[in-house]
């Protein structure tokens, strides 16, 4: 694997405040309170959820990859449950530049695939 080039940007990443709740297909698929938020300038804030909370038969690998400067390449799942499939809804990156280190196994969702709520713990 070539070595990425990695940039410096302004990221900020804090864990999560409370309990993070995912929702997809209608239903909670999802409960973290070890979340993370990425905030970047000119991008919306992101959670990134830690992969151990996340049950493996939600994800499947997709073939998709792309690469960010600030944060190295992203791999990419698909998100199913019993009844849909949302493609290329979550990403990770397997190894992120220092920058970033913190996001290492953790998966972002995008927001128009799934429903996050935040609860008190």
């Amino acid at each position: 694997m070539a070595q990425q080039q990695c940039l410096d940007k302004d990221i900020k990443i804090r864990p999560a405040e409370g309990r993070v709740h995912v929702f997809f297909d209608d239903a909670e698929i999802i409960s973290s309170t070890r979340a993370l938020e990425l905030d970047e300038e000119g991008c919306p804030l992101r959670l990134y959820i830690p992969l151990e909370d996340i049950r493996p038969d939600l994800l499947l690998d997709s073939d998709t990859k792309t690469t960010c400067p600030y944060k190295g390449e992203a791999n990419y799942f698909n998100l199913r449950s019993a009844t849909a499939t949302a493609e290329d809804a979550a990403w990770y990156y397997p190894e992120p530049c220092p920058l970033v280190e913190d996001i290492r196994h953790h998966v972002a969702f995008y927001g128009d695939r799934v429903r996050f709520e935040r609860s008190e713990i």
